[in-house]
Parts: structure tokens; sequence; C-alpha cells
């Protein structure tokens, strides 16, 4: 038997009030393409009248070809399902809601023909259209989700999460095979595995509309997810790299030692006899418990600091740590009630800004291949 030159892979669980005319206007479009098709549709374990209608539309549709999980695992354990049952030599899979319409497809195909091995729909791209945007929460969530997939994970792209995506026949069943990922944040991994085979990945805009019954649920998925993240990271710890935002852990430990020793050298510093400096004042200085606490603290603070300035570009790393300066001047100024002066105001103002400039420096930079 020759191979499609094409093969849409949708996965469905209990759609059985839209499997039945998504499939019949797939069915009825993909015929346009040149060089064959096929239609998989992997049937996760549903258990409303999915099966029985699907095994209908097969009767009807001879190039639909049908693969049953006999129990419910996840969207990407059925996506992996389908890669492996796919013959075509360009695979394409897409949610069952078309909220993408088959009308993408050359436009993905076209990636690959550019010489993409993985071409990843976006709909965050500045020429993506989306006539029914999602609603403000969920688009909030999402991008919170995808700051977290570039902080955690590395990746660069803008929308790591739309459900169409295409790839050579050779990248999908490399893919499919070290994917582990059952739930919704398999589009990471399979990311992450592909940066690690050294796959060519292409993101580029789509037409993209909200449909009503997505099942993704905002709050039921959203710590799972994060938490797939974490282990994804372990997973991939080579190829998710070392995002600035890491070392905030350090940062911050710096700043609280940095304020802590200008507590207790004030302390210090209050305590000692108003002599003047020589022998007395020396041995006073030597003694005072506040004064060593004090540059304990600032010891350890430049410690923390030197082990974050070895994580992350300089550019990053100075006006992150600089903000030790700022929560000491301000402690100080609302703690002992120190004035104000000029210089100082005027350095706060200067670390603030160099925050917010360095800001996007930790964006991760896509690796040979991405694009």
């Amino acid at each position: 038997m020759n191979k499609p030159g094409l093969s849409v892979i949708v996965p469905v669980f209990n759609e059985e009030r839209r499997v039945v005319p998504s499939i019949i206007r797939l069915a009825r479009w993909l015929p346009r393409l040149r060089g064959g098709w096929e239609l998989i549709v992997v049937d996760d374990g549903s258990e409303d009248r999915t099966p029985a209608l699907l095994a209908s539309l097969a009767r009807r549709i001879p190039r639909l070809r049908l693969v049953r999980i006999p129990r419910n695992h996840g969207k990407g354990a059925a996506v992996r399902a389908g890669l492996r049952e796919a013959w075509g030599k360009s695979v394409v899979f897409m949610d069952v809601d078309l909220s993408t319409p088959p009308t993408q497809i050359p436009a993905a195909l076209r990636e690959l023909a550019r010489g993409a091995d993985v071409a990843i729909g976006s709909r965050a791209l500045p020429r993506s259209r989306l006539p029914v945007p999602q609603p403000l929460p969920r688009r909030l969530s999402g991008r919170a989700f995808n700051t977290a997939v570039r902080v955690i994970c590395g990746l660069p792209f803008a929308d790591t999460q739309c459900g169409f995506k295409a790839m050579t026949s050779r990248a999908a069943r490399r893919l499919a095979s070290g994917m582990r990922e059952e739930g919704f944040a398999f589009d990471v991994e399979l990311l992450l595995l592909a940066r690690k085979l050294g796959l060519r990945v292409s993101e580029f805009p789509i037409t993209w509309s909200d449909r009503a019954h997505s099942t993704v649920r905002l709050m039921g998925h959203s710590f799972g997810m994060f938490a797939t993240l974490v282990g994804l990271r372990r997973r991939f710890r080579a190829e998710a790299g070392f995002h600035p935002v890491m070392a905030l852990p350090l940062i911050l430990t710096s700043v609280c030692f940095a304020v802590a020793g200008q507590v207790l050298m004030k302390h210090g510093a209050n305590s000692l006899p108003q002599t003047g400096f020589g022998p007395g004042f020396l041995s006073a200085v030597a003694t005072n418990q506040f004064v060593w606490g004090g540059l304990a603290c600032y010891g350890t603070s430049g410690v923390t600091w030197l082990m974050a300035l070895a994580k992350v570009d300089l550019s990053f790393a100075f006006p992150m740590l600089s903000l030790g300066f700022v929560a000491t001047a301000l402690y100080s100024w609302a703690y002992f009630g120190e004035v104000m002066s000029v210089n100082r105001t005027l350095g706060i103002a200067l670390v603030v800004a160099g925050v917010f400039l360095i800001a996007a420096s930790g964006a991760p930079q896509p690796q040979e291949g991405e694009r």
C-alpha cells in the first residue's frame, strides 16, 4: 500500500456532540490536498456515544481509521497513539472542535517544505488571526503558563499549547517513541524532546477561534500542569538551560542578609562609645556582637551575590542584586529615620529602572533550528 501524503490525527474524548460534524467537515476538505490523505481519530476511552458514532463514520468514510484506547489516559496519550499509527509522509494533529480550521493545514505543510521537522501553530504571533478570542481569564492564564514554560523549561515559543502541530513522518516516529506525558503538558514535552533530538522547530501564525466546550478547566488543571513543568525541567535539564529568574532565590537571600547586616551594624554603631577613634574605640568595636553579626551578614550576602553572579548574565545580575541597596536604603529610612539624600534617592531610581530594562534579557533564545 502506498503511503499517503498526509496523516491527520484527531484525539477525542466524550465528544458525541461535535465529533460527527467535525469529522465530516474534515473528510470533505482533505481531498483538496494533493498526494493522498488519511484521517486518524483516536478515541481516548470515551464513555458516551462517541465510539458508536465513530464506528458509523468509519463505514461511510473509507480513509477514516479508528484507534481505540480502552481507558481514558489523556490527550498526550491519544496524540502519541496517533503518531505511532500514522502512515503519511507528513503528520498533522488538531483538535476535534476545529478551533484551527482545516484551511490552515497548507500553511503547516509549507513550513515543513521549507525545512522544518516540526511546525507549531501559534495564536500569539503578530500575524495570527483570532476571530473569536478566548475570554480574558483564559488569556491571562495562558500567558502566565507560557511565562512559566519560558522560565522553567527555557522554550522560546510564544504559544506552546495550541492544539495544531505538524511534523515529518521521521520526526513523528522519533517523538512518539520518546513521549511519556499523557496530560495536556505533552506539548511542552514534545518541544523539549524535539530540541533534545536536534529537530528543527518552526512557529507560524494561524487562524484560531475559541470554542465554548473546551475540556481544559482553568483551575482544575493549572496546578498539575505547573508541577509537570518542574518534572519536565528535571528530565530535560540540559535542554531547558538556566533562566535568570531561577537565580531569584539567591538574589533574595543576598538582599535579606544585606538588610540584616544593615540593622545589626546600625545597632552596633549606636552602642559604641562616642570617644572618637582610638584604642578604646577599637576595643569596643572588637567586642561588639552587633558589629560582628553585621559583618557576618554582609559576608553571607556577598557570597550569595557571587553565587547568583556565576549563574546569570551580568546585565541581569547587577541590577537585580543591587536591589539589596534599595532594600537597605529604604529600611534605614523607615526604621532609623535617616535622611534620604538626593544621591541615595537617585541611586534607588536608577536601580529600579535597571531592573525593568534588563527584564527582557531573561527571555530564552531559540537554539539552532528553532524559529
